[in-house]
């Protein structure tokens, strides 16, 4: 009766967290900045786009504190973000960068959300083949977020990722720079997967049923690791080859979906396995249900990369070293997280807590975040 009330409490404090949880998660999803650089001889020209909600953070732009932002909130304030972006952006030779000189700001939807588009200009001096650029928003309020640069030179363009810890680089237009994007993306591939919950969460929940097989109704433990590994494998290459065959199509411009309906089907995605752990209809070939999910949550990465504007050849090469960081953020999660799993499953807390307990917490919170995506209760601009 004692381990019965335990279980109970156990559970209703997991409950409560979830909801916490789901709504600390989608506060904080993945923010990203934009900036777009076209060079000349002696002067420069672009574009850098930022999320509302992160300005807002910043600045506080919602004077009356209704959350929603309004243009005339925008408006108001479209000197500061102007200076925000002159401040924090620096172009050009290190000891001579470019004066930037910010133009009425826009706004426009990206991704299911809205951002502020400032364009610019700016003089320079003599410039040669070697562009740093320095990119310092954001990081103080939100340490995960990134800025993914785009500099172009006449058609050769070049493209990096800043970072609380890389927040200048050098554009070298004299030489090949693949290697340095490939380094840059295979990063940004790890810290994509790592914050993405969704696809994390998604991951896990197909985990915690690779440690067990379905049988008379219940699950029993698998009898050896190398049952486990297989079980293991068979997900995650058939998330991995799923998610690439549409992360590159949507890349390409071969397939286009439209954002939200994509971010509402990811959530249904992570809501579905978890209840599939509650109420098996597939336990035999989990892989299979991967391989159909991974498909709509290669439309979600491409979203991290669709909108850089790369040249052909160097979209090539980020897209492939993007999938090679997600691969190794996956297979960093797997170490992680299947070993304590199999050393779990024998016991009846496994089977009767956190098996049915832990595909509990990630429904709902699935299940909150499909509602969010559906009906957009997060910041709305109008």
């Amino acid at each position: 009766m004692n381990r019965s009330i335990a279980w109970l409490c156990t559970a209703a404090v997991l409950f409560c967290a979830s909801i916490f949880a789901a709504t600390r998660a989608e506060a904080h999803a993945q923010s990203y900045g934009f900036l777009r650089v076209n060079v000349g001889d002696h002067q420069v020209s672009g574009q850098l786009e930022l999320a509302l909600r992160d300005l807002d953070l910043i600045l506080d732009l919602d004077a009356n504190g209704d959350g929603k932002l309004t243009w005339g909130e925008v408006r108001q304030r479209e000197e500061e973000i102007g200076a925000l972006a002159e401040e924090n952006l620096s172009i050009g030779p290190i000891e001579a960068p470019c004066k930037l000189v910010p133009e009425p700001i826009k706004i426009d939807a990206r991704g299911g959300e809205n951002y502020a588009i400032i364009p610019f200009t700016g003089q320079c001096g003599e410039l040669g083949d070697r562009i740093t650029v320095a990119y310092d928003l954001m990081f103080e309020a939100d340490a995960q977020h990134r800025g993914l640069v785009n500099v172009t030179k006449g058609e050769q363009g070049r493209s990096n990722v800043m970072t609380p810890d890389a927040m200048s680089a050098v554009f070298d237009f004299g030489s090949e720079s693949s290697l340095v994007v490939f380094r840059a993306f295979v990063a940004h591939g790890m810290h994509h997967i790592w914050t993405g919950y969704d696809h994390m969460l998604f991951l896990i929940t197909l985990l915690l049923s690779a440690v067990v097989i379905r049988s008379n109704k219940r699950w029993i433990p698998v009898k050896t690791l190398s049952s486990a590994l297989w079980a293991t494998v068979r997900i995650v290459t058939a998330f991995t080859v799923a998610h690439s065959i549409t992360l590159t199509a949507a890349v390409f411009n071969i397939v286009e979906l439209p954002s939200k309906l994509v971010e509402c089907v990811i959530a249904a995605s992570v809501a579905i396995a978890a209840f599939n752990n509650l109420f098996p209809v597939v336990s035999r070939r989990i892989w299979v249900a991967a391989f159909v999910f991974g498909l709509m949550h290669g439309f979600g990465f491409a979203n991290a990369l669709t909108d850089l504007g790369l040249p052909p050849g160097g979209k090539a090469v980020a897209l492939l070293a993007f999938n090679v960081g997600v691969e190794l953020g996956q297979l960093a999660v797997v170490a992680a997280v299947l070993p304590i799993l199999f050393w779990m499953r024998r016991t009846v807390f496994y089977t009767r807590v956190a098996l049915p307990v832990g595909s509990l917490i990630i429904a709902i919170i699935a299940i909150l975040w499909l509602i969010q995506r559906a009906t957009d209760t997060t910041i709305i601009f109008g």
